[in-house]
């Protein structure tokens, strides 16, 4: 049943399914074009997210995610407009016709892996990370290949807070599942056992993946040593008829023409040109994974800055501002970033005193759909256990600095806090002495303006978690902080760029 809903532009047509972000497809009329249409509640916790999502990812380009055509405010939803979905999943690819599972020899499911891969990798250099990628979740697009399907930008981060650790291992369980037909086993040590089945060559690439104490530290790390073995790998399983005749027309596709890779730890973009491949012949292989495992989360690292550039959890690099040349009797005045030293957590009233220190390093890691979040209550005066929980901001710098505006950004809707400045690094409430300023039934991102206050230190205390969240509790999430001064443009801070772990 079609429902137009009251936009005059996209008509929908069947819920395909649905939640807090419901997916329709439906109709462009002025382009006469079938699309798929993606909306949430605009006043909820996931529809603020998923419009700062979109906003950061409307030019994000590669042809193994969904693209962004349009968004738009319908009612009381905000949507998003991509592509039409795939008619064809890999879970088809999967499924035998007398209803049994089978594998993908194993040079197949690693092609299929990479070429996933290589969407989330051009995801991650955009500043998003994806919260786990499943089978269930990739289709096959004729003219492209592979494309996933869910996650951004075209939906909710699969996972909140959503890591670049977990779309690792859940790269690793894909392809164990796609080999194997199964995911990786957990040992009673809480670490993984692949299964035989997995060729050598490959093991070690998923083994550091899916590892908790040295996991491969970027998705294009993994990406270049995925493609190190996949020709080492034999094209055809020995069982029924050779395969490589599904992936001959795609190796084109497949092979990038150019790819960065930094040593180390260093994040890298990935450019991959595309070819054009013939669509393949369906494939037998086992069920999809519905769930990536749980990779953790990265510890928070806070590194003492010694020179110029400022390392820790969180940081905020200072933007450029052109200035010209005052005139000889005035003074250039400009507002100006402070760079951040730490962001940390403080909940006075608990009993180990912190409130989810392991999220801290999402606050302003590029990524909107992310961020550090309180624990969720059963009301919004967070169950009357406590007047409130914060965070510690420690401006860099020997001396405290003139703070003047204050900017977060958050997908909470209706919530508060009081600003707390001090001129020393203090943890303990009642030496805040009184908020300089308030802020109160915020929805969404908000910039509050300080009446000149001299802080070497900055204290969010939140005071109310705002309205309920869809799937029940109340919390407050807050994905970047930055601060400002009024500064001479020849005292200016200099420019360093921002460092995270």
């Amino acid at each position: 049943m079609t429902d137009t809903g009251s936009n005059e532009r996209y008509e929908r047509h069947e819920l395909l399914q649905p939640g807090a972000v419901e997916t329709w497809s439906g109709l462009d009329r002025t382009l006469n074009r079938p699309v798929t249409i993606r909306r949430a509640t605009a006043d909820s916790e996931i529809g603020h997210r998923l419009r700062l999502q979109a906003k950061a990812l409307a030019r994000v380009e590669h042809h193994g995610l969904l693209h962004i055509l349009d968004t738009y405010d319908e009612a009381d939803h905000f949507a998003i407009v991509t592509e039409q979905l795939p008619t064809r999943m890999l879970t088809e690819e999967l499924a035998a016709p007398n209803g049994d599972t089978r594998r993908l020899a194993a040079t197949e499911a690693i092609r299929v892996v990479i070429a996933v891969t290589e969407a989330l990798a051009v995801l991650h250099s955009a500043g998003f990370a994806h919260g786990g990628v499943d089978a269930e979740y990739i289709g096959w697009r004729a003219e492209v290949g592979w494309v996933i399907l869910n996650g951004p930008p075209t939906d909710d981060a699969v996972t909140i807070p959503a890591t670049r650790r977990t779309d690792l291992a859940s790269i690793a369980v894909l392809a164990h599942r796609l080999i194997v037909g199964a995911a990786p086993q957990r040992r009673p040590d809480g670490t993984w056992e692949l299964d035989p089945v997995v060729p050598d060559v490959v093991a070690p690439v998923l083994a550091r993946a899916i590892s908790a104490s040295d996991p491969w530290p970027d998705v294009p790390s993994m990406l270049l040593a995925l493609r190190s073995v996949v020709d080492e790998l034999p094209a055809a399983d020995g069982t029924g008829a050779d395969r490589r005749s599904v992936w001959q027309a795609e190796r084109h596709w497949l092979a990038p023409v150019g790819i960065l890779v930094a040593a180390a730890a260093t994040l890298v973009g990935v450019a991959v040109v595309i070819g054009q491949p013939s669509e393949p012949a369906p494939e037998a292989s086992p069920p999809p994974v519905t769930a990536a495992p749980d990779a953790g989360t990265q510890p928070v690292v806070t590194v003492v800055p010694s020179a110029t550039v400022v390392a820790t959890a969180v940081t905020v690099a200072p933007q450029t501002v052109p200035t010209a040349a005052p005139a000889p009797t005035t003074t250039q005045v400009r507002r100006v970033p402070i760079l951040l030293e730490s962001i940390t957590d403080f909940d006075p009233a608990g009993d180990d005193r912190i409130e989810h220190p392991e999220r801290l390093i999402f606050i302003n890691d590029g990524d909107p759909g992310t961020g550090w979040s309180t624990a969720r209550y059963n009301t919004r005066d967070f169950g009357g256990l406590k007047d409130g929980v914060g965070l510690i901001v420690v401006l860099y710098g020997d001396e405290p600095h003139s703070v003047e505006r204050l900017l977060i950004d958050s997908p909470t809707v209706g919530w508060s806090f009081e600003l707390y400045a001090s001129s020393e690094r203090n943890r303990t409430l009642i030496d805040w002495g009184s908020p300089v300023a308030t802020a109160q039934d915020i929805t969404g991102s908000t910039t509050l303006e300080v009446p000149s206050a001299e802080a070497a230190a900055l204290l969010v205390w939140i005071t109310d978690l705002g309205d309920e969240l869809p799937n029940g509790g109340h919390r407050v999430t807050v994905s970047r902080i930055e601060v400002a001064t009024t500064s001479n443009a020849t005292e200016a801070p200099p420019s360093t760029d921002a460092v995270t772990p």
